[in-house]
């Protein structure tokens, strides 16, 4: 009989224990909910891609990046630095008109659908 006293004080004191640890639980719970959360520069370029001036920004931004990289790469050689621009703008027309051809092949392909 004395060990069936001894058992249910043991448990007893481990139900107390997990009576406080879910509340001390509970507690951080509440805290970390009130915590705000912060923007990075990923959310606030999402956000940006979605306006009407991503379109031409980007378009400026690339047009001078790619004029500073032919600079930087034909060190002040002129012949070497249109040349470099030359074979640049070669690459956008075509990137550009095969972009242009599949953009019409997804529009027709619509039109018939509908």
């Amino acid at each position: 009989m004395a060990q069936s006293g001894n058992t249910t004080r043991r448990r007893s004191g481990t139900s107390s224990k997990r009576s406080s640890g879910s509340s001390s639980n509970r507690r951080t719970n509440t805290r970390s909910s009130k915590k705000t959360s912060s923007s990075t520069f990923a959310d606030y370029f999402h956000a940006f891609s979605k306006t009407r001036f991503f379109v031409p920004v980007a378009t400026v931004f690339v047009i001078t990046f790619t004029i500073l990289l032919d600079l930087l790469i034909s060190w002040n050689n002129f012949d070497r630095f249109f040349k470099i621009l030359g074979f640049a703008l070669l690459i956008v027309g075509i990137i550009w008109i095969i972009g242009l051809v599949l953009s019409f092949g997804e529009s027709s392909s619509e039109s018939h659908n509908s």
